[in-house]
């Protein structure tokens, strides 16, 4: 399916801050969570998973090494949080942003993300392996190492993102343009790769990729 190229991506709907912030306590037990916000919390390896989170905000949270696998996120918003090595296997993400938070290494696997934004986040080796990415945007996000390998994207879009490296094996990227992000040495799943029909590249973009499929370009 032909990727868009300016996906219209919703929103979270998020109501009206009022009150003191929440504390980190809420987050643990199973269950859900409704309306809040968390500012400054820290919550290194604790194992949330299966919760529900609708129309919360995290803003400067300290979430890094934290589980939260089977979780499911609407209408969230995360600012400047540091989600780094979190374990997200299996969540779900409807109308999500990150905005300037760290996701380095990150586990996203096999996650479900639907109308998300990744704004100027950093997160090298972050792992987004076999997932599903739907009306997704990374905009200025520096993903170096990350895993995109056996995914399926449609209508996704990479805007002058810093993709060194990045594994996209067996993903197909038909429509999807690279041409103001750095995808040098990506790596795909063999040398005359099907993931790359439709794929759109600049010229110089272009030249790297024949050297990486093995083809030799006269002067």
């Amino acid at each position: 399916m032909e990727q868009s190229a300016s996906p219209a991506i919703a929103p979270p709907r998020l109501p009206p801050e009022s009150g003191a912030p929440a504390g980190s306590a809420v987050l643990v037990p199973v269950g859900e969570i409704e309306g809040l916000s968390f500012r400054g919390v820290a919550l290194p390896s604790e194992d949330c998973s299966r919760l529900s989170v609708q129309g919360c905000r995290f803003s400067g949270c300290r979430l890094g090494g934290a589980v939260f696998r089977g979780s499911r996120f609407t209408d969230v918003l995360f600012r400047n949080c540091d989600l780094s090595v979190a374990d997200l296997q299996g969540a779900s993400f409807f109308r999500v942003r990150f905005e300037e938070c760290k996701i380095a290494g990150a586990g996203f696997a096999e996650t479900t993300l639907q109308h998300v934004v990744f704004g100027h986040c950093k997160g090298e080796f972050v792992n987004f392996s076999r997932s599903r990415l739907r009306s997704v945007r990374f905009a200025g996000a520096q993903l170096r190492g990350g895993f995109f390998d056996g995914c399926r994207f449609e209508r996704v879009v990479f805007s002058q993102c810093g993709l060194v490296t990045a594994d996209f094996s067996g993903t197909r990227l038909a429509g999807i343009s690279f041409a103001d992000s750095d995808i040098r040495c990506i790596r795909l799943r063999e040398v005359v790769s099907p993931e790359l029909k439709g794929l759109r590249v600049s010229p110089e973009q272009a030249v790297g990729l024949a050297r990486l499929l093995g083809v030799e370009i006269g002067e």
